[in-house]
């Protein structure tokens, strides 16, 4: 996977996290949770969070 790509999929996902704890979809542990597993998952760097400006909402 490219990293274009890989950015692309990793902000989209974050955005839908980010929607489901403003509507009270998820509570705020339930985001952390999912947050923290995707970059797991993704192997995504502190360095890549912050280029990206991929920051949690709190």
């Amino acid at each position: 996977m490219t990293d274009d790509k890989r950015k692309f999929l990793f902000l989209k996902q974050v955005k839908t996290l980010n929607t489901l704890k403003e509507h009270g979809a998820i509570s705020a542990e339930q985001y952390d949770i999912s947050y923290n597993g995707l970059v797991t998952k993704m192997n995504i760097s502190e360095k890549e969070l912050s280029e990206w400006g991929a920051k949690k909402n709190k």
